[in-house]
């Protein structure tokens, strides 16, 4: 079993293409501006990343209202944000999450998420994201009556608005992100397990590590994460997150992160301070960081990545 997990690993590896590397607007406040957005774009290109990920939680059209279809005036907004990242050269992935209060089973529910990520695809989307995060892991009772488990009903919408949307490119984030949420540990968690074997292998998985926000990551731990998912996670980074301690701001650069878990990893998006003007050296180094390993070889401008976070650290 464990050898036709490496080959099915192996495998997305090369048919999943390049690493994936950005920004995710993720945290709790209040969301960037439109301009502070499109200067993103131009410094990831910049900088020679590729994605961003829309999910500000205090969106309520995100969140909260999910259902809820943009208005003329919104749509005009968000067509001109994917336009602009695609000028750049920015994967824009746009993500929706429903799980405060979706009933997985309704086939009247499952349409208005197909329907709301229609929308999207409309304004020039064609990169997309579930999320169900920061929710409470029960089902309701007719759920109950339908679905075997939590992460069965999950994975059951996923794949299928996947399938509806024309198997775009596709990211979840699941309720158990991290190893101190999974139960009762990530190499038993019925939950990731059900994840791994039956969401589609096309579909990547968002994970941040040991913790919510992980001081360290190492090669063990995402070898780990990946034999259970039976693919390469995507990091949801939130070493600079601050939105849970927004009187302060965390200026150092990306580390406690090794280049050699570049080849292991799908790829890596940072949620960093909500302050936009705050983030320069946490996009910045992780930028540097993940080209720190090229093909499996030390890049030669990895002493200059080396270099400028020490210097980072002491100031």
């Amino acid at each position: 079993m464990a050898d036709n997990k490496s080959t099915a690993i192996d495998n997305l590896h090369t048919k999943n293409g390049n690493f994936i590397c950005g920004v995710v607007e993720g945290f709790y406040g209040r969301p960037w501006t439109t301009e502070q957005r499109k200067d993103l774009f131009q410094k990831l290109k910049k900088w020679g990343m590729d994605s961003y990920l829309y999910a500000p939680k205090d969106d309520y059209k995100h969140r909260a209202y999910w259902r809820e279809l943009y208005t003329v005036e919104e749509a005009e907004h968000l067509t001109g944000l994917i336009s602009s990242a695609r000028d750049h050269g920015i994967t824009f992935y746009y993500a929706l999450s429903p799980g405060l209060d979706i009933t997985y089973s309704s086939a009247k529910e499952v349409a208005a998420l197909k329907r709301k990520l229609e929308q999207v695809s409309q304004f020039g989307c064609a990169a997309f994201a579930l999320l169900f995060d920061d929710i409470e892991p029960e089902m309701c009772e007719a759920d109950k009556e339908v679905f075997q488990s939590f992460a069965h009903a999950q994975v059951s919408v996923s794949n299928e608005v996947f399938q509806h949307l024309g198997q775009p490119r596709f990211m979840l984030c699941p309720t158990q992100y991290c190893a101190a949420r999974a139960t009762p540990n990530v190499q038993n968690s019925e939950y990731l397990n059900t994840l791994g074997s039956k969401l589609a292998p096309e579909i990547d998985i968002m994970w941040t590590g040991p913790k919510v926000i992980s001081r360290l990551l190492t090669v063990e731990s995402i070898e780990e994460i990946t034999d259970v998912l039976r693919r390469p996670p995507v990091i949801w980074d939130n070493l600079h997150a601050n939105d849970y301690d927004q009187k302060r701001v965390f200026l150092g650069p990306y580390s406690g992160r090794s280049p050699d878990l570049i080849p292991k990893l799908r790829g890596v998006l940072t949620n960093p301070n909500c302050e936009y003007g705050a983030n320069f050296v946490a996009i910045h180094t992780l930028a540097q960081w993940s080209r720190c390993n090229v093909d499996g070889k030390r890049d030669p401008s990895i002493s200059k990545c080396l270099v400028f976070s020490s210097l980072c650290k002491c100031l």
